[in-house]
């Protein structure tokens, strides 16, 4: 089809809505939230379940669909494909063929169906030319505007575009760096530095063929766990990468070949892996990806979590037997005290087998004094 009889590049119209189709490779599809496939059942479907689609379909079949921001849209081979407006599509294709929604799992309100048909006939659409020129509404929309992408689209947003700004640099063109792209985004906090560094990561170990995100142990990918972890100077010392600048565009391959095995085992740490049936050690950023941190600087730690893959014994090696000493006692003084704070609840008769355990107790504890008395003891010694 000739699409400049259509809509002309950099033009906004009206168009008919059977003329537009999905963004397949649309970022917002997660290896979490990703479509069976790309047909546009699976991917009303998978909108459903993770955009908040229901909302945006109530709105529609309420007042109608409003043509006030354009669908941005380039020209493909046989429709216009929708680069941003992909829920805004979708909720269409719903309210315009009850049956099709119905197969998606998308329920309808009631609705008058002719208005909202007619008011669903012709969409605003902007063209663009390439899906480049889009970059800048898009990202700054989605990255730090009012409808943003979870982490890994973002990454994975950020990342396509800097790989195309390094061919026009190689090919001695302008382009731009990472810097500039996420001045263009909003990002002010070097946020999407350190996405883009852990996308590279995970696509070198996917290269390498060391892990694989389809092979994560859980249906939710934290991606975060990666990025964050890789803000740490364990981790990065863990992996031989440098530690990264600001200044400079992140490695394509950041991890060298001698740490490859490293890069494994970190990532079966997080996200675990089905094929070599393990769960992931991560179980919530916060604590475990502290407590990670705190064994990664250990070796003797390190080499046992590589290999009991236990964080539990391995935190044991990694913490001194002073500040466990320490903890320890912390903890006893405080259950102690809730004992006593019960101690009207105890039952000679039906507990009397507590009194084994009391004195049990009482010995240990006047055993740790002894030896505490005696230490303190012997250091007052040496100073006089």
């Amino acid at each position: 089809m000739n699409w400049d009889s259509v809509v002309g590049v950099a033009d906004s119209t009206l168009v008919k809505a059977d003329l537009l189709c999905f963004d397949t490779s649309n970022p917002r599809f997660t290896p979490d939230k990703r479509p069976e496939d790309g047909t546009n059942l699976a991917i009303v479907r998978k909108l459903a379940s993770s955009a908040d689609l229901a909302e945006l379909v109530q709105s529609i079949a309420t007042s109608g669909y409003i043509n006030i921001e354009p669908l941005i849209v380039v020209a493909s081979s046989d429709c216009l494909r929708v680069l941003e407006g992909n829920r805004r599509l979708a909720a269409i294709m719903c309210l315009r063929d009850p049956e099709f929604a119905r197969s998606a799992g998308v329920s309808l309100p009631e609705f008058e169906k002719a208005k909202v048909l007619a008011s669903t006939d012709m969409i605003l659409v902007y063209r663009v030319e390439r899906e480049e020129d889009a970059r800048d509404l898009i990202g700054f929309k989605h990255i730090n505007g009012p409808q943003s992408w979870d982490a890994y689209a973002k990454a994975k947003f950020a990342t396509k575009w800097l790989d195309d700004e390094k061919q026009l640099s190689a090919d001695g063109k302008e382009s731009l760096s990472l810097n500039d792209i996420a001045n263009r985004m909003g990002d002010k906090h070097a946020t999407i530095f350190r996405m883009v560094t852990a996308y590279y990561v995970l696509d070198q170990a996917e290269t390498e063929e060391v892990f694989s995100v389809d092979d994560r142990a859980k249906k939710a990918f934290s991606f975060s766990h990666l990025y964050t972890g890789l803000s740490y100077v364990e981790f990065t010392d863990y992996l031989g990468m440098p530690r990264p600048q600001r200044a400079e565009d992140p490695s394509t391959n950041p991890v060298p070949h001698s740490h490859i095995d490293n890069l494994k085992n970190l990532l079966h740490w997080l996200y675990g892996s089905q094929k070599e049936e393990l769960q992931p050690l991560i179980k919530s950023q916060n604590p475990d990806l502290g407590l990670l941190r705190e064994v990664l600087k250990s070796k003797a730690a390190t080499r046992e979590l590589e290999e009991r893959v236990s964080l539990a014994d391995a935190l044991v090696t990694a913490t001194p037997k002073d500040v466990r000493f320490s903890r320890h006692i912390l903890a006893a003084n405080n259950e102690l005290l809730k004992a006593l704070n019960t101690l009207d609840g105890f039952d000679p008769e039906s507990q009397s087998e507590l009194e084994e355990i009391v004195e049990s107790a009482a010995k240990r504890a006047i055993s740790i004094r002894s030896s505490v008395r005696a230490a303190i003891e012997d250091i007052n010694g040496v100073v006089e």
